[in-house]
């Protein structure tokens, strides 16, 4: 058998090649080649070259694409496979243009597998799926915020679903999740509040492009930062009465995970300046509710002029 995996989600076109090489090849010699450090001749070389074992081989090639001699080594590759029983895999970490002769070679035969980025659509119904491969159960609206707190990111829903897993939990709540899955979406936004109050430019863009890759959306994300601009000021008014990090989160009704970051935000920070930014927000939310300003250049100037 010969097949392509490749697309712009990366997690899921590699776990697809696994799950491929551990169901149906477990008994065959593997052969991993990383295409993009080794020579077109090399690679020819090692699929030539006789086994040191009995047992059949799968050659597992990985970012064919990006070797240095591609035209020549997909021409010599396709020579090589057409019609006889040699079995490879080929893992791109891109998405290979449909319009291509390596794309149409493979398409040809049915033995292309594509994995697109999810949106948010796309995504609830993914996640659906995989966490029905697991002995958790929980409710849509617990499934959705588990959804959101892995950013709609395929790799960090599964490592939270392992992470709950692990629990042995008959039902999973919000309780649970609170407990054992960080809000990562909210961490990073509180992240760009960090970077905002020292200035750290270089970092304010890396996190921002980081939601934006996401998929978050600008207005979520102003509304975000608004709410975490209002939680400091409360802390920073409860720190000056001595609260307790216990109390304050009994009294705002958060978690205590989510008091500690903010503690430590607002510790050294004046109140005015804290009101500042809130004020400048506010502003920014107008210019963009009435149509003057795209939500992502306005947000890209509030990052710039704290």
């Amino acid at each position: 058998m010969q097949k392509l995996y490749h697309g712009q989600n990366r997690f899921l076109s590699l776990r697809a090649v696994h799950d491929a090489l551990n169901a149906e090849h477990s008994d065959n010699e593997i052969i991993k080649i990383n295409a993009e450090s080794t020579s077109a001749e090399d690679i020819v070389d090692l699929i030539y070259s006789p086994s040191l074992f009995s047992t059949p081989k799968i050659y597992f090639i990985k970012r064919l694409y990006r070797n240095k001699e591609k035209s020549t080594l997909i021409e010599k590759l396709m020579e090589i496979i057409d019609g006889k029983p040699i079995s490879i895999i080929i893992w791109e970490d891109q998405k290979i243009r449909s319009n291509t002769k390596y794309y149409k070679f493979f398409k040809n035969s049915n033995s292309i597998e594509e994995f697109a980025n999810l949106n948010k659509r796309t995504f609830m119904s993914w996640a659906k799926e995989e966490i029905s491969k697991y002995p958790i159960k929980t409710e849509p609206s617990i499934l959705r915020l588990l959804a959101e707190r892995s950013n709609y990111e395929p790799e960090s829903f599964v490592n939270n679903v392992e992470k709950l897993k692990l629990l042995n939990a008959d039902i999973v709540d919000e309780d649970i999740l609170d407990e054992v899955v960080a809000d990562t979406l909210e961490t990073d936004i509180w992240k760009l509040m960090d970077y905002i109050n020292v200035s750290d430019q270089s970092n304010i863009n890396r996190t921002l492009e980081k939601l934006l890759e996401y998929k978050v959306d600008p207005n979520y994300i102003l509304a975000m930062i608004a709410r975490n601009l209002r939680i400091s000021v409360q802390i920073k008014y409860l720190l000056n009465k001595n609260a307790s990090s216990k109390e304050m989160a009994s009294i705002l009704k958060l978690p205590p995970f989510a008091i500690f970051p903010v503690l430590k935000a607002v510790k050294d920070i004046d109140k005015n300046r804290i009101l500042l930014q809130y004020r400048k927000l506010a502003n920014l939310d107008y210019e963009i509710k009435t149509g003057r300003i795209d939500p992502v250049l306005g947000l890209s100037l509030f990052t710039l002029v704290l």
